[in-house]
């Protein structure tokens, strides 16, 4: 801890002596057809997190920017992403003109550690904005995020779900919050990812590992939630957004106000409710106890100067989350619009206190990261007042970088990461699942960026140690008479885990029209709590799980191939990949009981998982009105020892969208209509005990519009999911064993006041 408290402190105290310039940025932006001004483009610089919009006569101004190179992005629905890198200090005036889409838009993303273009970097990205979200709106943000092509989701119903990126899930996936992990006891098969829509301009997907970057977890890839904008100096806005779920008569108010002065302070408060009855199968039949509800309050505050910024940011979640009990269906339906909690049920608090600062140092510039994480878990079974699984855990985290620029087109950072997380078990709690337990995690890694017009060239490497303790001395485990595997006199154990790992990769560009992509990458994940530790039953499921000690760490080695081919009506790309995993922990039920519950037992093998996704985008030049993509995702995964399939490995899947963006018709701003479908095919590669899963079509239809209302601007959206009611078996639902159908028609209509 003392090199992170001196870091700390240096940090503070170059805060206290970079000087800088107060420089500005100013504009036009217009159509580059016809010369008009456009208004409402959003400008946004995401070094610094803010940005501004074009008024009526299509001009942009921004203050306080650093000497040194940004990346600045223009975005504006009907029209292609602009990019451009300026340093203010050279050019104080940029005039930039947009063209109608094309077929495929580029964007800034920010997961790869560098800021940078998506078709420049040799990571795979996916970037869904929130403007997508609530056009096609779920009431689980992961169920959202899987209709990305190699994005997909194991789910415990509407209410807890987590993602599966290219057939990897569990604790493989990294989620990061305010640019830090978030960890949230993830490791449970029905633990959900316990994050929301709330306050997020959008989602970026790293579709391979992403270790060298953010460490154990991170092997399959990482879910970024991007925060939404800082306010414009001296300004003050605000939004409010209303929805409704026909199916499980849902309900979602999400309301936000941030501001900010002119001499840099700014300041945010946001705050959402939602809640949902018993879903409604493709037959209109209700699934009990699938209800669920979400309180969330985020607040921040925070200073912007010429020597860069700092910020503090603080987040509630409260989730109370039923779960459907395979033993006692239809005991647990009960009236239509009922939310009163059934057993059994999770009760899940999460508060999280994080910091940014970013400092510029001439061309250089340090960034640190730091937050605390509590989380309470509790799951309750038997009776209303007596908690069953209770687990309390804090984690404290840092991430300190330094960003190094050596040449004109070379970047180099080096990094300090890590965090010391503590779990313990409530004393009251009725069962014990796993034992008290501590991590600490420490790593150091280095990276670098080459970029220019034709090629970009990244790579790095990272040394991690981690060193689990498992402690069940405590009253509690002896009442209990919980075991540590061997039996230890002393009731504690410890393991050590730590390793190298490395990335390589490219991106090259000859043209507009070409780009190939190819990134060679290793990752790892050590064994979490459960894995190595856990014996005992698992209250809400039928399960008596046990771990082993014995376990090493994953490790596996990733390829990735790219093409993408684009013209000005169409963009065709294709993506391949093989992955090696070494050591993979899996999941499995056995013949045995323990009592009247079955036995289910963590085991380590050899993986191997390939696949891949083909992605076709038209925009007929002729007919700019009219948009549509035709993507398709495939995985397989098997164990390399016997080639027998490995367990909840997605069904391929064939993904279709239509978009008519019309004419302004009365009071209709930009109104759009979309058509979506996805055809599921069978899952005719079960794992042993997993049985087949038949295919299914899902169709989508959403329209949307923008309206002025007392001079405000109101969006409207009105989606239909699952228009044809198919009742329909998901092959990575963990209800679908027990012959549970998902959710059937779900009419959603969603309403965004701005002011």
């Amino acid at each position: 801890m003392k090199y992170v408290i001196t870091l700390g402190v240096f940090l503070l105290a170059s805060i206290s002596v970079v000087q800088g310039q107060n420089l500005s940025l100013s504009g036009t932006v217009r159509d580059a057809s016809t010369a008009e001004p456009l208004i409402g483009v959003t400008i946004f610089v995401p070094e610094l997190g803010r940005g501004t919009v074009s008024d009526r006569q299509g001009l942009f101004a921004m203050e306080g920017l650093p000497a040194r190179d940004l990346t600045i992005q223009f975005s504006y629905i009907g029209y292609a992403t602009a990019l451009k890198r300026i340093n203010p200090s050279e050019q104080a005036r940029l005039d930039v003109q947009l063209t109608s889409a094309t077929a495929s838009v580029d964007e800034v993303v920010v997961s790869a550690a560098y800021v940078m273009s998506k078709e420049s970097s040799p990571i795979s990205i996916e970037k869904i904005d929130r403007q997508s979200i609530l056009r096609n709106p779920s009431p689980s943000l992961m169920t959202a995020l899987a209709k990305t092509p190699g994005v997909s989701e194991v789910s415990l119903g509407p209410g807890i779900s987590k993602p599966v990126i290219r057939g990897l899930s569990f604790s493989r996936v990294l989620s990061v919050y305010q640019g830090a992990r978030f960890e949230n006891q993830q490791w449970g098969a029905d633990h959900g990812l316990g994050l929301t829509e709330t306050g997020l301009s959008g989602i970026e997907i790293i579709k391979g590992p992403a270790s060298i970057i953010y460490g154990s977890g991170a092997m399959a890839g990482v879910v970024n939630l991007i925060e939404e904008a800082d306010a414009q100096a001296g300004e003050v806005s605000g939004d409010v957004n209303v929805r409704m779920y026909s199916n499980s008569l849902g309900r979602r108010l999400d309301a936000g106000v941030k501001g900010a002065g002119q001499k840099g302070f700014f300041w945010s408060l946001r705050g959402a409710s939602e809640s949902h009855a018993d879903y409604l199968d493709g037959s209109g039949s209700p699934v009990g106890n699938t209800r669920f509800q979400t309180q969330n309050i985020k607040a921040g505050m925070g200073l912007r100067k010429s020597w860069g910024d700092t910020r503090i940011r603080y987040t509630f979640l409260k989730q109370k989350l039923g779960i459907l009990d395979e033993t006692n269906q239809e005991l647990l339906v009960t009236s239509r619009n009922d939310r009163a909690l059934q057993l059994p049920f999770q009760d899940v608090t999460d508060h999280f206190l994080n910091s940014e600062s970013n400092v510029f140092l001439g061309d250089d510039k340090l960034k640190a990261t730091f937050g605390y994480h509590w989380n309470f878990r509790e799951e309750t079974e038997t009776e209303f007042d007596q908690v069953d699984l209770g687990l309390q855990q804090s984690n404290f985290m840092y991430d300190i970088k330094y960003y190094k620029s050596v040449w004109e087109q070379t970047e180099l950072i080096f990094g300090l990461q890590g965090f010391y997380l503590n779990t313990i078990n409530y004393e009251e709690a009725a069962e014990i699942l796993i034992p008290d337990a501590t991590k600490d995690d420490r790593s150091l890694y280095a990276l670098f960026n080459y970029s220019n017009p034709e090629w970009v060239v990244q790579g790095g490497i990272r040394y991690d140690y981690r060193k689990v303790t498992a402690d069940a001395s405590g009253q509690n485990f002896l009442d209990y008479g919980f075991e540590l595997e061997g039996s230890p006199e002393s009731r504690t154990l410890s393991r050590s885990f730590d390793g190298m790992t490395g990335s390589a990769g490219a991106t090259f560009r000859p043209s507009e029209n070409w780009r190939f992509r190819l990134n060679v990458a290793s990752g790892f994940r050590a064994p979490d709590l459960a894995e190595l530790y856990s014996n005992g039953p698992h209250p809400g499921t039928a399960r008596f799980e046990q771990g082993s000690a014995d376990f090493v760490r994953e490790q596996n080695i990733q390829s990735d191939l790219g093409v993408r081919y684009r013209q000005a009506d169409f963009a065709i790309s294709v993506e391949g990949f093989y992955n090696r995993v070494n050591n993979y922990i899996y999941f499995s039920p056995t013949d045995e009981q323990m009592g009247d519950l079955t036995i289910w037992r963590f085991e380590q093998d050899n993986a191997g998982l390939y696949g891949g996704e083909a992605l076709l985008e038209v925009h007929p030049s002729g007919m700019p009105w009219v948009s549509g993509s035709t993507s398709y995702s495939m995985v397989i995964g098997k164990r390399r020892s016997d080639q027998s399939y490995l367990p909840y490995i997605p069904a391929f899947r064939w993904n279709q969208d239509l978009t008519f963006t019309l004419k302004e018709l009365g009071i209709l701003k930009r109104p759009y209509l979309n058509l979506t479908g996805s055809l599921v095919l069978d899952q005719d590669k079960p794992a042993l005990l997993e049985e087949s899963t038949p295919g299914y079509f899902i169709m989508g239809l959403h329209f949307g519009s923008e309206f002025n209302l007392w001079q405000q601007k109101l969006n409207a959206s009105l989606s239909a999911n699952n228009l044809l009611d198919v009742h329909y078996l998901d092959h990575m639902s963990l209800y679908r064993p027990f012959g549970v159908r998902q959710l059937g028609r779900n009419i959603s209509l969603s309403l965004q006041f701005t002011f």
